[in-house]
């Protein structure tokens, strides 16, 4: 029989690419999405064969019937609020939805586990703002917890649940600590979707230097490492499908600044101007943001195996021609993106 995958968010750039992912490798997918989400119809085209179901992440007894009435094999949650920055503006949310609903659906799982015989795996989607500064190297599982945001908090409580169910429940659960990762299909309220849609639209001529055509940023030697989400899903599903892997960082283990990031989408449309598009505020700057945040990824290509396989240059190209095309045909969503 065919095994069943439930993928929570699946409307967001991870879900998409895990969805399409498993039903590759021969599973069945059902994916949530918050009801009435904004964001259904824009990642519909690349849904194929997933099983779509409406459910609000803090819905307990919803989950419950999920697991009860589609008995899934295992559980890849993505859903949550991601905006780190944002979560200021509704923290309480923030901490029901992210960690609270966690915990619920980790006790779900264990409910649903003594009574049925049933034992899915539980993959947490956890998050690199959970670390303090670590400025002497990559950060590996181990290192040490600093939230300093209403989203990292909750990240961290989560991830500590998912290790605590694992360890006293012998919950098949783990946590893939997700570091930056981006692709043509994600939102673009993050900041490199922003950069690369500026990039492509200064090609075309659309925008001059100025106010009109600049991105205002707070800070361009912030460091992150950025993978592309398509490794990344390889690395969520092989969690998934593997027996107990324990938490993982998923990252590529090199570090690039926004300013390369800019430079990169510039290049990448065969320009160097811009620095004559940067608004930069440094007041916009968090002290809550890390300024560097770069992932050890050596426990899971001992592990999984797993290695990124997309190189940062070949990210931003590959946005930036999506970006292109979209331009030119004024179509946003396609199949043919992939």
């Amino acid at each position: 029989m065919t095994s069943t995958a439930l993928v929570t968010g699946v409307a967001g750039q991870d879900g998409m690419y895990v969805a399409r992912l498993l039903r590759e490798r021969g599973w069945s997918v059902v994916g949530t999405v918050r009801p009435g989400s904004t964001t259904l119809e824009t990642m519909r085209p690349y849904l194929g064969g997933v099983e779509v179901v409406e459910h609000d992440q803090r819905d307990t007894g919803g989950f419950v019937r999920l697991l009860t009435e589609r008995k899934p094999a295992t559980v890849v949650n993505l859903a949550g609020l991601s905006s780190v920055p944002g979560s200021w503006s509704a923290p309480a949310e923030v901490m029901e939805t992210n960690a609270t609903a966690v915990v619920a659906m980790l006790d779900a799982i264990l409910r649903h586990r003594d009574a049925t015989g049933l034992d899915p795996s539980f993959v947490q989607a956890s998050s690199s703002s959970m670390f303090a500064p670590h400025p002497d190297g990559p950060i590996a599982e181990d290192a040490p917890h600093e939230p300093r945001t209403p989203y990292a908090v909750s990240k961290s409580a989560a991830h500590h649940a998912v290790g605590t169910y694992r360890e006293e429940h012998g919950v098949r659960a783990c946590s893939a600590i997700l570091f930056g990762h981006e692709s043509p299909f994600r939102a673009r309220r993050f900041v490199a979707g922003r950069i690369v849609r500026l990039a492509v639209e200064v090609e075309a001529g659309r925008v001059a230097p100025g106010p009109g055509g600049s991105i205002v940023l707070g800070d361009l030697d912030a460091q992150r490492d950025w993978a592309a989400a398509a490794d990344v899903a390889e690395a969520l599903v092989a969690m998934a499908e593997h027996e107990g892997p324990g938490d993982l960082v998923v990252a590529t283990g090199e570090g690039h600044t926004v300013g390369d990031l800019l430079a990169a989408a510039f290049a990448a449309v065969g320009r160097d101007d811009w620095r004559d598009h940067v608004d930069l505020r440094p007041e916009l700057w968090s002290a809550g943001q890390p300024e560097v945040l770069v992932g050890d990824p050596s426990r899971a290509a001992e592990v999984l195996g797993w290695r990124a396989r997309t190189s940062f240059g070949d990210l931003v190209g590959q946005m930036v021609e999506v970006d292109r095309r979209r331009l030119a045909t004024g179509v946003e969503s396609s199949p043919a993106y992939l």
